[in-house]
């Protein structure tokens, strides 16, 4: 494995207070970190957000794009190994919710340790009887109308120089999930929440509900405004969610801590 970096991956922000949790977040395709900023405002107190800042994108757009699914999940497994022993929840959009259960996965079977809780958004749920969708493959034109049902705003597709620079990520970004079978019999035991977008063209609320498979905890199914990448209404409905399923644990940690 190539050497690694943990400042490169990680742009850490704190809700403030001493770090009683941390949340690693992983974007969709050809999402950034910046996806992720502003969050430490909208939850507890003493949550760390860690954004995960993939190879090819924002201070690393030098850095080739990476289309191996177990490569990115075994580096971050080995970057974020000396936090596993604190309290830690995993967000994953789109590409990001695959990324982040082979990650989980990892986490739990190399240190014996879950998530508090993990949450999914906008993507099919792996199944060992069903492929992934290959969206990879798309030429820019299929790509653009891809991505404008997906909810990219007209704006940014309409942007020549950003589209040069977006397609061959995005694309790189989508072979990482491109008819991706899941043949691992893991279940984690971990609560997971899964959001679905209630316009999304591309994942049902029947695909989304599919997540329970993954743990024998707890499992939430919330569908929120927007479509695949969900619109302002549905971010803060994700927000919302997010708080108060940490604030949920900080509480029931805090009363079963052993007192002095």
């Amino acid at each position: 494995m190539r050497k690694t970096s943990e400042p490169r991956w990680f742009v850490s922000k704190s809700s403030g207070g001493p770090t009683r949790l941390r949340l690693l977040c992983l974007p969709y395709a050809g999402g950034s970190a910046s996806v992720f900023k502003g969050w430490e405002h909208h939850l507890p107190a003493g949550t760390a957000v860690m954004a995960v800042q993939l190879p090819g994108r924002a201070d690393r757009w030098r850095e080739e794009p990476l289309t191996d699914l177990e490569v990115i999940a075994d580096t971050l497994c080995e970057l974020f190994q000396v936090h596993v022993d604190e309290p830690f929840a995993v967000f994953g959009h789109s590409m990001g919710a695959l990324i982040a259960l082979v990650l989980a996965r990892k986490l739990s079977r190399k240190h014996g340790r879950e998530p508090v809780r993990l949450f999914f958004a906008s993507c099919n749920a792996p199944l060992p009887e069903r492929p992934l969708p290959a969206l990879g493959s798309l030429d820019d034109a299929g790509l653009r109308t891809q991505l404008s049902a997906l909810g990219l705003p007209d704006e940014v597709l309409a942007d020549e120089e950003l589209m040069e620079i977006t397609l061959p990520l995005v694309r790189a970004d989508l072979h990482v999930a491109d008819a991706y079978l899941d043949r691992s019999p893991e279940r984690l035991d971990c609560p997971v929440t899964a959001f679905h977008g209630a316009d999304d063209p591309l994942v049902s609320g029947q695909d989304m509900a599919q997540w329970a498979r993954t743990t024998r905890g707890p499992f939430t199914l919330r569908s929120v405004p927007g479509a695949h990448v969900f619109d302002r209404r549905g971010w803060s409905h994700v927000l919302k969610t997010i708080n108060a399923d940490l604030e949920t644990h900080m509480r029931r940690a805090a009363q079963e801590q052993p007192r002095p």
